[in-house]
């Protein structure tokens, strides 16, 4: 793949145990209510990197300190989905549904923003299980 044109990869890094691209968020920057659809994830100047392209950042390489914020709102839905999926182990119940984002991120001295409000047309909020928890039936 080529990454010459990436200018920005911002993400909080990989953890000792190899784990990348995941930290927790404060309880209270999450609200989900899976039997509507409804939910929200609000994030304001979270402490991130920016290593500048993915090679880069996978390589632990050179970055700048930087933030990001975000705000995304999962609307209400109607239509209710259930997976059942025994050969990946994975079962869910979600609720089709829309999503408005806004984004922005701060690294040297710059700012970058989402076009306020963009709106994903498909989202889904819901509850699965995997593994060892997934359940023998989904009563």
């Amino acid at each position: 793949m080529n990454f010459s044109n990436q200018v920005h990869d911002f993400d909080p890094g990989i953890a000792p145990n190899g784990v990348f691209w995941t930290v927790a968020v404060p309880r209270s920057s999450v609200t989900v209510h899976p039997g509507s659809g409804e939910a929200s994830l609000v994030v304001s100047d979270f402490a991130v990197r920016d290593y500048f392209n993915i090679p880069n950042a996978l390589m632990r390489g050179a970055f700048n300190s930087a933030t990001v914020s975000f705000d995304v709102r999962w609307a209400s839905g109607r239509k209710k989905v259930k997976v059942r999926d025994e050969a990946n182990g994975f079962a869910g119940q979600f609720v089709e549904n829309s999503a408005q984002l806004s984004w922005s991120a701060t690294s040297a001295g710059s700012t970058y923003r989402s076009v306020t409000g963009d709106i994903c047309p498909f989202a889904l909020v819901g509850e699965e299980r995997n593994g060892v928890f997934l359940p023998q039936s989904d009563d």
